[in-house]
C-alpha cells in the first residue's frame, strides 16, 4: 500500500474513531456559506475544528456594536459561538506535520494565494481538502473572465481537479466557463459534473421555531420584491429592523415570506422565512438549474409565483387546510438545512464519514 493510500486507510479508521480534526482556514470577510459552513463545523467538532486566523464575527465575544457593519447587519450567523478554548499557534506547520484530517478552503476567490502556496503540502500529506466556491457566479475558480484577463493566471493549480470542490451556484454555465466557452449552455446542462460537489447555505438550529406560531398578517414589513412591497402598505425593500429579534418577530407573525434571486438563487432570507414558521413565496423560483442552490424548495413547501397578480391569486386559493401542511412542510425544510447538517453533509463528501452521534459535541 502505497503512502497515500495508507493515509487514507488511517483517515477512515480515525473518523469511525473519533471526530476528525479539522482546519477552517478563516476568510477575511463574512461570507454566508463560509460562516454557516463554520458555524456547523464548530458546533459538530467543538475544538477539533480549528479557525485559523480566530473567527472573530462567529463568537459571542464579537461586539454587538461592531456586528451592525456586517453584511445583512450580522443577522442570524454572527455572535452565537462560545469562545471556547482552541490552539491555533503554529496551525499552518502543525497541519504540514500531519496534524489534521482536513483543511476547508472556505472562500477559494479569495484564498486562491494561500491554496496556491500549499497545494504542494496538502498533496504530498493526502489530507483531506474541502474547497468552497460561494460566489454568486456560475463560473469556477479560475474561470471566469477575472482570472482570463490575467496571462499569469491562466496556470493556476485547479481546485477542482485535485480536492473536494463545493460550489453553491453550480448551474449548466458552469460547464461553459469550465470549459472556457467552447461547450454552448443546451450541451453542458447534458454533461455530467462530477467534478463539483453542490453546496448551500444553511442556518442555525437555534433560529428554528419549535412548532408553527401564531399569525397575525399576511406579509412581513421586509419585502425584497419592489412589485410586492409596492401593494403592500408598510413594507419596505431595504432593512426594515435594526436588531434582530424584531426582525424574526416580524417573520414568524407573517403567513408568508417574500423572496427572489438576488445576485445569485441561494439567500439566507429564504431559510429565516421557512426557519420563523412562515411559508416563503418565491419569484420565479421554476426558472432555477436544479444543480443550482438551494435545493428541496418546491410547491410542496414553498409559493412558486411571476408577479403580484399570480401571487395573490395563489394566495387567495390557500385556505387553513392547505396552508398548515405548506407551513410543516417548511419548517421541515429548514430543519433539513441546519450548518450542523451541512456540516456532516461536507465532513462525509470528504469521506470522513458520518460523527459517531457519541462523540460529536454538543451545540456550542
Amino acid at each position: 500500500m502505497d503512502e497515500g493510500n495508507h493515509r487514507s486507510a488511517v483517515l477512515t479508521f480515525r473518523a469511525r474513531m473519533a471526530p476528525p480534526r479539522v482546519l477552517f482556514l478563516t476568510p477575511d470577510i463574512n461570507s454566508y456559506l463560509a460562516d454557516s459552513v463554520f458555524h456547523g463545523l464548530r458546533s459538530v467538532l467543538g475544538a477539533d475544528v480549528v479557525d485559523y486566523p480566530k473567527h472573530e464575527i462567529a463568537y459571542r465575544t464579537f461586539p454587538e456594536t461592531r456586528r451592525g457593519g456586517l453584511y445583512g447587519r450580522g443577522f442570524t450567523l454572527y455572535g452565537l459561538l462560545e469562545d471556547i478554548e482552541v490552539e491555533r499557534y503554529g496551525a499552518l506547520d502543525r497541519m504540514r506535520h500531519g496534524e489534521f484530517d482536513a483543511v476547508v478552503f472556505p472562500d477559494i476567490t479569495k484564498h486562491f494565494g494561500l491554496f496556491c502556496e500549499l497545494v504542494p503540502d496538502l498533496q504530498e500529506l493526502g489530507v483531506r481538502v474541502a474547497v468552497l466556491d460561494g460566489t454568486d457566479f456560475p463560473a469556477p475558480y479560475p474561470y471566469s473572465p477575472k482570472w482570463w484577463r490575467r496571462p499569469y493566471w491562466w496556470f493556476l493549480p485547479r481546485a477542482h481537479r485535485r480536492f473536494t470542490y463545493f460550489k453553491r451556484e453550480l448551474m449548466p454555465l458552469t460547464e461553459t466557463f469550465r470549459f472556457f466557452g467552447l461547450v454552448p449552455p443546451p450541451l453542458a446542462a447534458l454533461l455530467p459534473n462530477r467534478a463539483m460537489h453542490r453546496i448551500a447555505f444553511s442556518i442555525p438550529e437555534e433560529k428554528i421555531v419549535g412548532s408553527p406560531p401564531a399569525k397575525s398578517k399576511r406579509f412581513p414589513a421586509h419585502i425584497v420584491d419592489p412589485e410586492v412591497a409596492a401593494h403592500v402598505p408598510e413594507a419596505r425593500t431595504g432593512h426594515a429592523f435594526e436588531r434582530e429579534e424584531d426582525y424574526y418577530a416580524d417573520l414568524r407573525a407573517a403567513r408568508f415570506g417574500i423572496t427572489t434571486k438576488k445576485a445569485g438563487w441561494d439567500a439566507l432570507r429564504h431559510y429565516e422565512i421557512a426557519a420563523s414558521g412562515a411559508v416563503p413565496c418565491f419569484r420565479n423560483l421554476h426558472r432555477k438549474p436544479s444543480s443550482c442552490a438551494p435545493h428541496g424548495l418546491d410547491e410542496s413547501n414553498c409559493v412558486i409565483y411571476r408577479s403580484w397578480e399570480d401571487l395573490t391569486a395563489r394566495l387567495d386559493a390557500i385556505d387553513e387546510s392547505r396552508y398548515e401542511p405548506l407551513q410543516r412542510a417548511a419548517i421541515a425544510w429548514a430543519r433539513a438545512n441546519t450548518t450542523r447538517a451541512r456540516a456532516h453533509q461536507l465532513l462525509e463528501a470528504l469521506g470522513l464519514g458520518q460523527v459517531p452521534a457519541d462523540l460529536a459535541r454538543a451545540p456550542a
